[in-house]
């Protein structure tokens, strides 16, 4: 379980954090004898620059305090080093900064932000509510901001005034749902049950049931109400759309059992953490890290024991890879959570990306526990050993952890490709081809099994018109795969129809330039179709990127002789060297 629900309407925060951060650039530093930088203002600043630009907060938090020993008034400066140490999770540190720079820029965002969160963290709820008044001009900062004051309010014994807060931002495009369940929470904590089962509903509405953290609570504060056929209604209609969701199945199994639960949010101070985790979650794209990690690490100041913060800020690591990081974080999951065993796949994953395999899969076996629950941690461990080629090991594992599978469901689809590909390269065909038909009944034309499985054939020589088939449905299902592409541009290749072959290889390198066996195939349909001189070149390509020990030496004897023998086609297709399959 890698992904994390959102609150916020995409449209709303597409510019969110637009102007929060200023950007981030590498550059060189001036360095000294030993190689740190010199204690320079110029020199240290750039250093600090490079370390934001690597995403090493405490590397950067370090260097521009440096700098601003040389010009402590430097207001560009001074936010700089904010945004590290904050990014750090030194939040003491950056109220400090913060201080001085108000004094500076006293219409900057940021430091009211940080100084309104000690400030609330210590109990100073209205100097908080002084602070958070302050912010204005961006989006995420003043969503922010209003939801701390309605919890500030709160904190004071305010509660009307906090519900007015919160409902304030019902009307604000996007984020309706996300108003809502604040308020909800807000009635909750306050004694007012009927008030916060309103809005409780009416942000479960608002966000169509498909906000985990809305679901969760909602299902939560119905069964202490009383309701627990509807909490366990409202789990289990996101179950139905997400089957393996950690959290979710926790929730579903503690209702089952009449386990009256906590609350989800059990304070104001929780409760301020929750609003800057929903306001992370919902700037956490595929790329973004550093307004993420903002807002996470000041939400992990109020609450730190906040599991989801602290896992998307392990993810937002691995984004930055920055692995050691990411598992530091991953570590400060409890056994307790549900969010447990995912938190140590990925640390496995991440000690895996270090080249510390046995470490990872020593991680993992730690985690078993001898129970129909370690399916998961056993496809990891298997997934681990078929990284390292060691298929039969990995073939063994995957077998374990079928077993503990009473009926495969189309979730499993993935563990019987993976157990494919480890038998395939083994040489038990026979099975692997069970394995993966078997995937396809599962999961009805995955594209990825489709390529595996037709790709073998046209290896093979056998199904060639199923193989071709099926490989155009899967280029037709994953247009931008240059994988795939290149699976069909080599059945094409196999059957000498080089013009198709030309086609969708030249596609494939397009795609995925980098890639060795995709040239080499490019540079075989050249040289059948009397391209030589291109032919010699794709196979100079080919060579350049590193191919594996076995397949370089027949390219370079491609590259000195061509090919030899007769063109696909024109005679019984033979095992083709160098093939290439999307894992």
């Amino acid at each position: 379980m890698r992904a994390i629900s959102v609150f916020l309407g995409v449209g709303t925060i597409a510019l969110l954090g637009a102007g929060l951060l200023f950007g981030l650039t590498q550059c060189s530093s001036m360095q000294g004898p030993s190689g740190e930088p010199r204690a320079s203002k110029y020199g240290s600043y750039l250093a600090g620059r490079f370390a934001s630009g690597e995403r090493d907060a405490s590397a950067a938090a370090r260097y521009y305090d440096r700098a601003l020993k040389f010009d402590p008034d430097n207001p560009e400066i001074l936010e700089r080093v904010l945004i590290s140490e904050v990014a750090d999770g030194d939040i003491d540190g950056a109220a400090a900064h913060a201080e001085q720079l108000t004094a500076k820029s006293p219409t900057a965002r940021m430091p009211h932000l940080v100084i309104g969160i000690k400030a609330f963290r210590e109990g100073g709820y209205a100097k908080a509510f002084d602070e958070l008044s302050k912010i204005t001009g961006n989006a995420a900062a003043e969503i922010a901001a209003e939801l701390g004051k309605a919890y500030a309010l709160l904190g004071e014994g305010k509660t009307d005034e906090a519900l007015t807060a919160a409902h304030k931002l019902s009307g604000v495009e996007g984020v309706a749902a996300f108003a809502k369940y604040h308020a909800a929470i807000i009635a909750d904590l306050a004694g007012r049950p009927a008030d916060a089962e309103i809005d409780f509903a009416a942000a479960y509405k608002d966000s169509n049931g498909e906000s985990l953290r809305i679901v969760d609570a909602y299902a939560v504060h119905l069964q202490r109400v009383g309701k627990l056929q509807q909490a366990k209604e409202v789990l289990a209609r996101f179950e139905d759309k997400s089957p393996t969701h950690p959290v979710i199945i926790a929730a579903m199994e503690q209702a089952k059992n009449g386990v009256m639960p906590d609350r989800l949010i059990p304070n104001a101070s929780a409760g301020f953490a929750e609003a800057l985790y929903g306001i992370a979650s919902s700037l956490s794209d595929e790329k973004s890290v550093e307004i993420p990690v903002f807002y996470l690490q000041l939400a992990l100041t109020l609450e730190p024991r906040h599991e989801l913060a602290i896992s998307l800020l392990a993810d937002r690591m691995e984004t930055a890879q920055r692995w050691e990081d990411a598992i530091s974080a991953y570590r400060r999951v409890p056994k307790t959570s549900p969010l447990y065993v995912n938190a140590r796949v990925q640390i496995a994953q991440d000690l895996q990306k270090l080249d510390r395999t046995d470490e990872a899969i020593a991680t993992l076996r730690e985690t078993l526990t001898g129970t129909r629950a370690d399916f998961e941690i056993l496809a990891s461990i298997g997934d681990l050993m078929r990284a390292k080629e060691r298929y039969a090991d990995a073939v063994d594992i995957y077998t374990k952890a079928l077993a503990l599978v009473a009926k495969p469901e189309e979730r499993n689809w993935t563990i019987f490709y993976t157990r494919g590909i480890a038998l395939e390269r083994i040489k038990r065909w026979n099975e692997a081809e069970k394995d993966l038909k078997f995937a396809l009944t599962l999961k009805h034309e995955q594209p990825l099994v489709m390529n595996y499985l037709a790709y073998t054939w046209v290896e093979q020589g056998v199904n060639m018109d199923e193989a071709l088939a099926m490989l155009k449905r899967a280029v037709e299902l994953r247009p931008e795969d240059g994988f795939i592409i290149d699976s069909l541009g080599w059945a094409y290749f196999k059957r000498g129809d080089f013009v198709n072959a030309i086609r969708y290889l030249e596609q494939a390198v397009l795609l995925e330039p980098g890639e060795v066996t995709i040239n080499d195939h490019l540079g075989d349909a050249y040289w059948r179709f009397g391209r030589k001189l291109e032919a010699k070149f794709e196979w100079q390509h080919a060579l350049s990127l590193k191919p594996a020990k076995d397949q370089e030496p027949l390219i370079r004897h491609k590259i000195e002789v061509g090919l030899e023998g007769p063109p696909p086609g024109a005679a019984p297709a033979t095992q083709a060297q160098g093939g290439l399959r999307h894992q």
